[in-house]
């Protein structure tokens, strides 16, 4: 399920094209692109979510497009790439923030969550980065591709194993999609941050308890923010970062130091 908002194919604003927009960071990162001189396509899995982030797009000067989609899902993927490519025109960012977990003790968790986790935060980013490097290198145009993994694949953490490893493995594969396609390019970077205070983030910090162990833990002595973490990923979409490919940096506080 797709549909546009006064978008207008040929704009001479870059496009970017953000999964798991629909809320927390995925979502202020599209405002924040739609607020700095992007048009934005936001993709998810909640319409009326979707739709409410591209109103506010707009209201901040962009065009917007929103995409129902299921990562998980190469024909929905490509469906979508396509869907915002005909309504803005070219894709200039790709940013993977479509993210899943489950807060538990190992030895409990079900496979079809491990299957649930693996599948949407790392076979999604590649099945998203592939739909849109292909559009690319067809076109022979650069790109820049951000993914957004987590501290969590730096630092073992407990009660969060399928997450960490679907995070630690998005990391090995920014490296290799970086070194695979910079002929073509291609640059790809990922962000990790530790614990967000975003809807996601909460499944954890709500217990005030671990709240406080977490927070402990990190020298600068708390969870991040959005603001925390938008300046970074600008950076990374734009020309100021043009000689910086394979990286992955850690917007954690210090945690992993």
């Amino acid at each position: 399920m797709t549909g546009a908002t006064s978008a207008e194919a040929g704009s001479s604003r870059p496009v970017a094209l953000i999964t798991g927009a629909s809320r927390g960071i995925g979502r202020e990162i599209a405002l924040d692109l739609a607020r700095t001189g992007w048009d934005v396509a936001l993709c998810g899995r909640d319409i009326d979510e979707l739709r409410s982030a591209a109103a506010e797009a707009e209201t901040a000067g962009a065009h917007a497009h929103v995409s129902v989609v299921d990562v998980r899902d190469a024909a929905s993927v490509a469906e979508a790439v396509a869907s915002a490519q005909t309504s803005l025109g070219p894709l200039s960012a790709l940013v993977n923030n479509a993210g899943a977990q489950r807060v538990g003790p190992a030895l409990e968790l079900p496979a079809e969550d491990l299957d649930r986790i693996v599948d949407t935060n790392l076979k999604g980013a590649f099945l998203c980065s592939q739909a849109v490097a292909r559009a690319w290198v067809a076109a022979s145009a650069p790109g820049v591709i951000v993914n957004v993994t987590s501290a969590a694949a730096l630092v073992g953490t407990t009660e969060r194993a399928a997450y960490a490893a679907s995070k630690a493995g998005l990391v090995m594969l920014t490296r290799t999609l970086a070194r695979e396609w910079a002929e073509h390019g291609i640059r790809v970077n990922a962000i990790a941050p530790t614990f967000v205070d975003t809807q996601l983030g909460r499944q954890t910090l709500a217990d005030p308890e671990r709240r406080r162990a977490i927070e402990s833990a990190i020298p600068l002595g708390r969870v991040a923010a959005h603001d925390d973490i938008l300046p970074t990923v600008r950076y990374l979409l734009t020309d100021a970062s043009r000689f910086v490919t394979g990286q992955v940096v850690a917007i954690d506080g210090g945690l992993s130091a």
